[in-house]
């Protein structure tokens, strides 16, 4: 690296980390202001340092990306309520109560001397059951063991469970691309990435728990260790639902006939790691909670935006329609693939998750994070973009009541679906290297 690329790289460096502090011990999510502005800044210069860390060694990189979500180990989490919930379930499981069995509201009338009407007030969806699956709620009771019952202790409890998983994720990403002739600022494109850093160190999603079993997954299916292919989808199944679908993409990864095994270690992983919270009321509960995301919930859905505008809300909202043309879309995206038969696991995976993202009525930018890991090994590179069009959804919490900027909602899906076009048209994307522009 030349002595002013590293010069650059250096005070590039120095403004994200600036950035991501600011945004991680700063402003609320409803300071719409402070928020884009700082996302703005720590954008660019992510974009700089990307862009000229080829020049850095794996070491190097490496101890960076760590650094930085060292910097952010105390921040408060201020841009979402979900870890609340996380919390309630992992307080539930360490007490040896289901967080499948009760609503929070159904609990705390059951066992006053549990909760108190104090916790019950921090959740966001008291009057429903759980969603999510026994992995995540086993990082949540892990959390709530070794952090505390305490909402504050349990953070960094929590926190720690995802650092290690942030930085398990990055070391495989530089295994991954180790001899790769993108060169290491394609792994700098998520161990950098502001999205990456605030949605999951600072407000603790559980993609976090996903990134390395994929990632691992992608690993093991090079050394044609099927079998532990299989092992790990189902673990990251038991993280989130979502994840399923990358049992599509396997025919056309490895073959129909061999495929057969990891898809089936996978189902069964997923159905066994649901007996410690056995019960005949679990499957309803949890329906309950899937029919709320569902046919209740939206957020940023651009598909679900543009059909509900051509088509009305009656036609589109709670009907299935999304669900129908998702799953139409994913089986012909995998015959597709099956029939040329050239996929690789991580590309698979970053469109058969984007196909689901696509067409959901829910599109949270953490939602996201799992493809930029994606891209990384690809050459695809839009999903790098999205990650700064969808920061602006944060303007849906900028006033009361929460609004979501629907005009925003537009240019977003318009200039994703430009970009997406844009590399399809070109047969590449932007190989081993932060473009100047799109």
């Amino acid at each position: 690296m030349k002595a002013r690329d590293r010069w650059i790289a250096w005070c590039a460096f120095v403004v994200l980390a600036i950035a991501v502090a600011f945004l991680g011990y700063g402003p609320q999510r409803s300071d719409s202001a402070l928020l884009l502005g700082g996302y703005a800044i720590g954008f660019v210069a992510f974009l700089l340092f990307a862009s000229r860390s080829g020049g850095f060694d794996h070491r190097s990189l490496f101890m960076l990306a760590i650094a930085l979500r060292v910097l952010l180990l105390l921040a408060p989490i201020s841009w979402t309520d979900d870890h609340f919930r996380y919390w309630w379930d992992g307080v539930c499981t360490v007490n040896g109560i289901s967080p499948f069995a009760y609503t929070p509201r159904e609990l705390l009338a059951v066992q006053p001397e549990l909760f108190t009407h104090a916790h019950l007030a921090l959740l966001n969806s008291p009057d429903f059951h759980t969603a999510y699956p026994p992995l995540a709620q086993g990082a949540f009771a892990l959390a709530a063991w070794s952090g505390g019952t305490d909402p504050e202790t349990w953070m960094i409890g929590m926190r720690v469970i995802i650092l290690l998983c942030e930085i398990l994720s990055v070391w495989l990403l530089l295994k991954l691309m180790r001899g790769s002739a993108k060169g290491m600022n394609a792994v700098a494109l998520y161990a950098f990435n502001p999205l990456v850093l605030l949605e999951l160190t600072v407000n603790l999603h559980t993609e976090a728990l996903i990134i390395p079993l994929c990632l691992s997954a992608v690993l093991l299916v090079r050394n044609d260790r099927l079998w532990a292919v299989g092992l790990l989808i189902g673990l990251a199944m038991a993280v989130r639902l979502s994840p399923v679908v990358f049992l599509l993409a396997l025919p056309a990864v490895v073959g129909l006939k061999r495929s057969v095994l990891p898809a089936m270690i996978a189902v069964s992983v997923f159905a066994l790691s649901w007996l410690p919270f056995w019960s005949t009321e679990l499957i309803p509960n949890i329906l309950s909670s899937l029919k709320l995301f569902s046919s209740y919930l939206e957020f940023n859905g651009g598909l679900f935006e543009l059909l509900r505008g051509a088509l009305g809300d009656g036609m589109v909202k709670g009907t299935g329609l999304l669900g129908v043309l998702t799953v139409i879309a994913l089986l012909g995206y995998a015959l597709i693939r099956w029939r040329r038969g050239d996929l690789k696991l991580e590309e698979g995976m970053l469109w058969t998750l984007a196909i689901v993202l696509f067409g959901s009525q829910v599109v949270h930018p953490w939602y996201i994070t799992p493809l930029i890991a994606f891209s990384v090994l690809t050459r695809w590179r839009w999903p790098l973009w999205w990650s700064a069009l969808i920061i602006p959804t944060y303007l849906t919490y900028g006033a009361e009541p929460f609004a979501q900027p629907y005009w925003w909602v537009a240019i977003e899906y318009t200039l994703l679906a430009a970009i997406i076009l844009y590399e399809l048209r070109m047969g590449s994307a932007i190989r081993g290297t932060v473009p100047a522009k799109v």
